[in-house]
């Protein structure tokens, strides 16, 4: 089987709990999600995986099919236990594992669920499931850290950026400051000057 190109885990959005029309009709539900641009080069597989989500304040796993239209586009059929994810859930993780086959285009609906029935026999083994959402989970605490992180680490250069720009300001008011400083001491020089001239002037008139 060829391996998948990817990351670990892919954060994915869920725009649609109805599935295609197809599906619809032959009554397998599915998820239609999409993922960021770019992350995996997946278009026109159909890919094993496992896909996780936080609903009731734990996290759920499944193994599932995806069939990528699209390296951003891609519907989902989860193959344990619960066909869906929690009604409330808009975000997923999907842990692509490796390519299953190629999609094919024009299959009768007949074959389309004849040949998802055998594509459920190429799914990560269930036993390991356990495991993986553990794996998951520690990723998932790392980098919930890493989030924190970098939020602490842009606040803090915010604020760095807002002390420079006001230690600037005080800087050049302090200049100011000192250039009205100097002004006022030249002015009440000059105006000294100026008394002690008009007083030498008025005691030679009074001695006149």
């Amino acid at each position: 089987m060829k391996k998948s190109n990817r990351s670990l885990y892919v954060r994915a959005t869920v725009t649609d709990r109805t599935g295609t029309a197809l599906m619809r009709r032959i009554e397998i539900p599915t998820l239609l999600c999409e993922v960021p641009e770019s992350v995996v080069n997946l278009k026109g597989f159909v890919v094993a995986g496992q896909v996780f989500w936080h609903a009731d304040t734990k996290w759920h796993i499944s193994r599932c099919l995806m069939c990528f239209k699209e390296n951003t586009a891609l519907e989902m059929q989860l193959c344990d236990g619960s066909k869906t994810v929690h009604e409330d859930v808009d975000e997923v993780f999907i842990a692509p594992s490796h390519v299953v086959r190629s999609i094919r285009d024009g299959i009768s609906e007949g074959d389309l669920k004849t040949q998802l029935a055998e594509d459920t026999g190429n799914l990560p083994l269930v036993q390991n499931s356990r495991n993986v959402l553990d794996s998951f989970i520690e990723y998932k605490k790392k980098d919930d850290v890493k989030d924190d992180i970098d939020i602490l680490a842009k606040e803090i250069k915010s604020h760095k950026d807002l002390n420079a720009k006001l230690n600037e300001r005080i800087s050049a008011l302090e200049a100011k400051l000192a250039l009205k400083e100097v002004e006022l001491k030249e002015y009440s020089k000059k105006r000294s000057i100026e008394d002690c001239t008009n007083g030498g002037v008025k005691r030679a008139r009074i001695h006149a």
